[in-house]
């Protein structure tokens, strides 16, 4: 059994019970026009979150987990408890729907312990494949030994990722799209003030 140590005392947590009432959020994902929306819950995170630890346990060695702000950073942290090795949350890039600009522009950097590390590069969404192609790029620069990839959702036109739960042209509304005290999709919400 994993212990979250992070949570306050007396936190508990429970799956969405419904689905928000007022649908704020703007569907930026690429999803095909038409597509239906589909709500991840916390509990439906878990299990693609173990099914994916299932598959990298039987395919590769890792030894290092890096998750991407701002979505990687949940299913990232999820795997390497799983997987029971060492988590690096990174922000490394702004997607263009964010800039307004298009291609990715680089904020950070990839942490310098990873030279030499078999690491396991995790984003939520793998669609154009910007945010991993810079990952693995900056991981090159480190040089890690080895890097796989893995998302929670792969695009069926996106770039492929080694490893995804689901692979589907829906959107995807994940339970940290949300605004915990309203239960609203979360609109407009830079990661970087947010605390992300």
């Amino acid at each position: 059994m994993t212990v979250l140590h992070a949570l306050p005392k007396g936190t508990v947590l429970a799956p969405q019970a419904e689905a928000p009432r007022h649908h704020r959020g703007t569907d930026r994902s690429g999803a095909v026009p038409g597509a239906r929306v589909r709500e991840v819950s916390w509990t439906d995170f878990d299990r693609h979150v173990q099914s994916l630890a299932k598959a990298i346990r039987g395919k590769v060695d890792v030894d290092a987990v890096v998750g991407l702000a701002h979505g990687g950073v949940f299913v990232g942290g999820a795997l390497a408890a799983a997987l029971k090795i060492e988590f690096f949350p990174v922000r490394l890039a702004r997607r263009s729907r964010d800039t307004g600009q298009p291609g990715v522009k680089v904020h950070g950097a990839m942490p310098r312990e990873l030279a030499g590390r078999k690491v396991l590069l995790v984003d939520d969404v793998s669609a154009s494949g910007d945010a991993l192609r810079t990952g693995l790029s900056a991981l090159v620069k480190v040089n890690a030994k080895a890097v796989h990839t893995a998302v929670l959702l792969q695009r069926d036109l996106g770039y492929v990722a080694d490893f995804s739960a689901i692979r589907r042209d829906d959107f995807h509304v994940f339970p940290w799209d949300y605004d915990t005290r309203g239960n609203t999709p979360v609109e407009g919400v830079d990661p970087d003030t947010a605390g992300a």
